[in-house]
């Protein structure tokens, strides 16, 4: 065996130790440390479609208005 393919083998299970090992470890510690992985968080804002010009609009930044017992979203004061 030469002594590049030696050097090749050697890098390659190098980086193969740090994708196994190290990944695992790094979460490991964010699990003890109390972080939540992004599908764990619930969602707190929904998208709604605005009747005028059809765009989507998260709901806490739309503007609101009641009408016929019904709120309606707009994505601006004009539309609304």
């Amino acid at each position: 065996m030469s002594p590049l393919r030696i050097i090749i083998i050697v890098i390659l299970c190098y980086i193969a130790y740090r994708l196994i090992f190290v990944g695992r470890k790094s979460s490991v510690a964010a699990r003890k440390m109390g972080r939540t992985q992004t599908s764990d968080i619930p969602l707190s804002d929904t998208l709604e479609e605005d009747p005028v010009c059809k765009k989507l609009v998260p709901s806490r930044q739309a503007v609101q208005f009641a009408w016929g017992g019904k709120k309606l979203y707009f994505c601006s004061q004009e539309c609304c």
